[in-house]
């Protein structure tokens, strides 16, 4: 009879509110992990980034040295062209 009386009797909620905490928990829970692959994401691209700054400032340093030695060719070649 016990499990009669138990049936009959109504629920008091805190199995509803141990559900909505569960759920909170949980939520927190994912959101907290998603930021952290984000962040980890962000973190890796603004590495790249930083690496590709370099790059560019390398190769702008050299094809400036480029312009400069061609420059130098360019006018000894114009100064022997001249009479």
């Amino acid at each position: 009879m016990t499990g009669t009386a138990a049936s009959t009797q109504k629920p008091n909620g805190s199995g509803r509110w141990a559900g909505v905490t569960l759920t909170v928990v949980f939520a927190t829970l994912a959101v907290t992990v998603q930021w952290g692959v984000v962040t980890t994401k962000l973190d890796h691209v603004e590495q790249r980034l930083d690496e590709l700054i370099v790059e560019a400032r390398s190769l702008r340093t050299e094809y400036q040295s480029i312009e400069r030695r061609v420059s130098y060719l360019e006018g000894r070649l114009n100064g022997r062209d001249e009479p």
